[in-house]
């Protein structure tokens, strides 16, 4: 992370400047040895989410419900005590521990979450539960968050993030029509508060994701082979888990570009600013944040 130091006397940089490369820096703790060294990854714009909502003490136990690659563990287990990653799918939990297993305070579990044993299989309760573009997957929402509701510590926090989009444009099975049904769901799971808002990027920072990153990644995907159409429910199933070791030559370059995007984007301050949803769920990105 970039850190401005005061020192023993006040700081030449006017106060706009510090704040600005204050944010520059607020994204996930970031080493030049990550370039080589974290698992591959395709910027997820999500982390920065996970950043700006869920503050996590340098003590907490926390769950990653689909981790994907692994990327936002490999960076968060540096700040946290322990981190425990939940995913459906045996191969990507192979390779996760594969890719992560050097760690030690990096657990790893395959289970549904929706599945009654889950608490068992968990084996203990955690200050912080986060997952990143996985609610819209889950076939049974309801006893999704009551299981994660169901191992978090009292007063420990849920955040969910997810495209609240139905096919054919959205990929997912879960979607929701209105927000009250949501929060009778969200209230059923036992969470005794919460907030539900939706998010959008800043301005400057959609134009420059959607330029460096969006823009060259359609063009990619026009011209490359395989299923264009293909809607995978699972880690496993996607295209950039299954051509993984096709891309690990150009590993480095990737990240070091991923990188240099984050802080393009925070240029302008906080990626990410927040809207209440109204009577507009639909085709929004939504966030719940939930306490028990």
């Amino acid at each position: 992370m970039i850190t401005v130091h005061e020192g023993p006397h006040k700081s030449f940089l006017p106060n706009a400047i510090r704040s600005r490369i204050a944010a520059i820096g607020a994204g996930m703790s970031f080493r030049w040895s990550d370039v080589f060294d974290a698992p591959l990854h395709d910027f997820p714009i999500r982390d920065e989410i996970l950043c700006q909502y869920l503050p996590l003490a340098a003590g907490a136990d926390v769950l990653e419900v689909g981790p994907g690659s692994g990327f936002t563990a490999f960076r968060l287990a540096r700040r946290v005590r322990r981190v425990t990653l939940l995913d459906v799918a045996p191969r990507a939990v192979d390779e996760l521990r594969t890719t992560l297993g050097n760690i030690p305070n990096i657990q790893f579990v395959c289970a549904d979450v929706t599945a009654s044993d889950l608490p068992g299989r968990l084996g203990h309760a955690f200050d912080a539960i986060f997952g990143l573009d996985v609610f819209e997957y889950v076939k049974d929402p309801a006893a999704c968050l009551s299981n994660l509701a169901g191992v978090l510590h009292p007063g420990g926090e849920l955040l969910l993030t997810f495209p609240n989009v139905p096919p054919p444009i959205g990929d997912g099975v879960t979607w929701f029509t209105k927000l009250s049904a949501l929060e009778a769901m969200v209230a059923a799971a036992g969470f005794t508060t919460w907030e539900i808002f939706a998010v959008r990027p800043r301005r400057f920072a959609a134009a420059v994701y959607a330029a460096l990153h969006e823009w060259p990644l359609r063009t990619y995907r026009r011209i490359r082979a395989g299923d264009k159409h293909a809607r995978p429910q699972i880690y496993e199933a996607t295209w950039a888990f299954q051509h993984r070791e096709r891309l690990l030559p150009f590993k480095a370059s990737l990240h070091l570009y991923w990188t240099v995007l984050g802080w393009a984007m925070r240029l302008s301050g906080r990626v990410f600013i927040e809207e209440p949803v109204g009577d507009r769920p639909l085709g929004r990105q939504l966030v719940i944040r939930a306490r028990k």
